[in-house]
């Protein structure tokens, strides 16, 4: 059960592990205490689950959000094998596709840690049925040199349009992508029936025009592809294979799509569209309109991000791209939910807020429960406070220094144990994601649980 958790924890959010050990021991050990004393009880798992789920209420309310690049940049040299070389090339793959953008990395063996940039488009939309699917280990679409057929108005049977242009199709062996806002239930079957009989490889996405910036997903779409814009029956009419967009590949996800374009495809007009929108955000005073504007402009000048990871040997190489792959999971779930202070002050700081709020809204053996996620929260930093007195054999500093670290309340403060000072957050890099904290917070609570009504039944 603990190495499940370990795995899940570095899956998530890759970081937190030790922190969720500490914090579980002492639940577990001190749970184990309460049921020889025949304390524990269901009022006890009541009081452990209010009080962590206020806790991280509160961590959720202090969480600083990364607004700068500069902070982006010390959470990326947290995170990321200190390799200078390295950090770097991830500070310039950021640079490039934006913080959530897409990024791969791969192992090259005898080579230099190098950054390879591919262009894409990128949307908001996924394939529309697992049908489609290409890769079912993946659960995704990936097509080579695909039609791109894109659509404002319903995809139907009517007059047979879409049945005629298929035809060509099919018997070029080629696969085809249809983008459009809706989908009639015979069509969409049809669809699936040559796809799943091998007839075609096929896959809808559909992007409903629910908001005003939604039918210019389409627009620019057709526009990237070289696609023309099917907006009326008229345009259905004269629609022919040559109408179609074409792209290298497409990458279709249940939640996003990625296409990449031939470099120089209808580049001019591309260039021209992004100066268009970059005047409409100059002359407009809506944040929200030039919010979407300054998206659809990256959008069209969007990279995807390949990181090769060189190294002297394949398993130098293999195991910096694993401790990258780890650190990337850590630095992203910082931008999902934001950063709190590192070496375990976020926790101590919330001690004396915990103990006031179990006093006026727990009572009986929840008190104890309370007291059980109080005191564990303690240890992660007390460790490594008592791990750095040990060297100079003064243990009672441990205990003053606790006291002292539990006043600082300042959000942008973190405590740096190798020198022994309180440090802005962002300029010492020593910070936590919250995405972190509350996976291990919620793993060790649970597995806690486990442990404890196995031994409950054994006693």
């Amino acid at each position: 059960m603990l190495e499940d958790c370990f795995q899940k924890i570095n899956s998530i959010s890759g970081d937190g592990t030790k922190t969720f050990f500490l914090i579980l021991a002492y639940l577990v050990l001190n749970g184990f205490k309460s049921l020889t004393q025949n304390t524990y009880s269901l009022e006890t798992k009541i009081g452990i689950t209010k009080t962590l789920n206020y806790a991280l209420k509160v961590l959720n309310d202090k969480s600083l959000p990364i607004s700068t690049e500069i902070f982006w940049e010390k959470v990326l040299e947290r995170y990321i094998p200190q390799d200078e070389n390295l950090v770097n090339i991830f500070k310039e793959a950021f640079e490039r596709i934006g913080k959530t953008g897409q990024l791969k990395i791969r192992t090259e063996t005898g080579k230099k840690s190098n950054l390879v940039l591919e262009k894409g488009m990128q949307i908001s939309r996924g394939y529309f049925s697992p049908y489609f699917t290409t890769d079912k280990k993946n659960i995704m679409v990936q097509f080579k040199n695909p039609y791109i057929l894109v659509s404002l108005q319903k995809i139907t049977l009517d007059d047979n349009y879409l049945i005629r242009l298929l035809e060509p199709i099919i018997y070029e062996k080629r696969s085809l992508v249809i983008i459009s806002s809706d989908i009639d239930e015979q069509a969409l079957s049809t669809l699936i029936l040559n796809k799943i009989n091998g007839i075609l490889d096929i896959a809808y996405v559909k992007v409903p025009q629910t908001f005003l910036f939604d039918k210019t997903v389409l627009e620019d779409l057709a526009l990237y592809t070289n696609a023309k814009l099917i907006v009326s029956s008229r345009d259905w009419k004269s629609m022919q294979k040559s109408n179609l967009g074409q792209v290298n590949k497409v990458l279709l996800t249940k939640t996003k799509s990625i296409f990449w374009a031939e470099s120089g495809l209808k580049e001019e007009l591309i260039e021209r569209k992004c100066h268009d929108l970059k005047q409409q955000i100059l002359f407009s005073d809506s944040d929200y309109e030039n919010e979407k504007r300054e998206e659809r402009r990256r959008n069209f000048t969007g990279t995807n991000a390949l990181i090769e990871i060189g190294g002297t040997t394949e398993l130098e190489s293999s195991d910096l791209r694993s401790r990258s792959e780890i650190g990337l999971l850590g630095a992203r779930a910082c931008l999902y939910e934001g950063v709190l202070p590192g070496s375990g002050l976020s926790f101590l700081q919330l001690t004396e807020e915990l103990e006031n709020w179990s006093r006026s809204n727990l009572y009986g053996n929840s008190v104890n429960g309370s007291k059980l996620v109080i005191n564990s929260l303690v240890k992660p930093i007390q460790t490594l406070i008592e791990c750095q007195v040990d060297k100079n054999t003064l243990l009672p500093q441990s205990l003053s220094k606790l006291e002292s670290l539990a006043k600082v309340q300042d959000i942008y403060l973190s405590y740096d144990i190798k020198q022994n000072k309180v440090k802005n957050i962002i300029d010492s890099g020593i910070l936590d994601s919250l995405k972190g904290i509350r996976i291990g917070l919620q793993t060790a609570t649970s597995l806690t649980y486990s442990i404890l009504s196995i031994a409950n039944i054994i006693i």
